[in-house]
């Protein structure tokens, strides 16, 4: 019920659209870095995969957090702008089902995103690298791996950003919010294992490069112990929330 809900407040706001373009826009780069400079990336040594996924991830990363920036002060500018998180305030309603419908729609939105971008470059590893011919239970393994590592990675930046937007009433504030933060964790390093594992920072991060350092487990393991975090964090605003209103 609350999911329907969710997907019908969406409907005349450009929220699917602005992912699907958003994924467009994000699956474009490594065709161009392939199309105007293939040379750089197929003479490298290593799997082609990770060479590709190192050469392409961080701006796709930045274009996928930007666009769940976008949509979760979209999804609550909705709610506050005709006084609509108030109303739902008084249905027998659990406290935090609103979010909970949101947080499924975002995680679904981005996991569009990352399997079109994933499967992009896996297009471009067959086109481009004519030597590499992997089978296809390798390939499927390095598709279905990556996307669920990438998409693991992203989903506590998803999850924050919304507990954001359901704080602030005013969608500029929420937003400038999320920019500040991408910005400022971006320029931190990335391969330190501390700054890592932040919202905003974790998206960067590649199958390849935890596999290295042999932080895999360690690191999906902090993303969904993130994710249960920001959920108990937004449960315990929304009863702040309704108190004091």
């Amino acid at each position: 019920m609350i999911l329907n809900l969710e997907i019908k407040k969406l409907k005349r706001t450009g929220y699917l659209p602005a992912f699907l373009g958003g994924a467009l826009l994000a699956s474009a780069f490594p065709l161009a870095n392939m199309l105007f400079r293939p040379e750089t990336f197929t003479a490298m040594p290593g799997c082609p995969f990770d060479i590709l996924m190192d050469a392409n991830w961080q701006m796709i990363a930045m274009l996928n957090i930007l666009v769940s920036i976008c949509g979760a002060c979209m999804m609550y500018h909705t709610e506050y702008a005709d006084n609509g998180a108030q109303k739902m305030d008084v249905l027998p309603l659990y406290a935090g089902s609103m979010f909970l419908g949101k947080s499924v729609i975002a995680a679904l939105m981005l996991a569009m995103m990352t399997a079109v971008e994933i499967l992009i470059l896996a297009g471009c590893l067959l086109h481009w690298f004519p030597d590499y011919r992997p089978d296809t239970a390798e390939l499927m393994k390095n598709i279905l791996g990556n996307f669920l590592f990438q998409w693991t990675a992203a989903l506590p930046t998803v999850m924050l950003m919304l507990v954001i937007a359901s704080a602030c009433k005013n969608m500029w504030v929420s937003l400038g919010t999320g920019v500040i933060l991408v910005f400022t964790l971006f320029i931190f390093p990335q391969d330190n294992a501390v700054l890592s594992l932040f919202p905003f920072s974790s998206p960067y991060q590649t199958l390849a490069a935890a596999a290295e350092n042999d932080r895999i487990f360690l690191f999906l393991g902090v993303c969904v112990a993130e994710i249960l975090l920001f959920g108990v964090l937004e449960l315990i605003y929304q009863k702040f929330r309704r108190c004091v209103e």
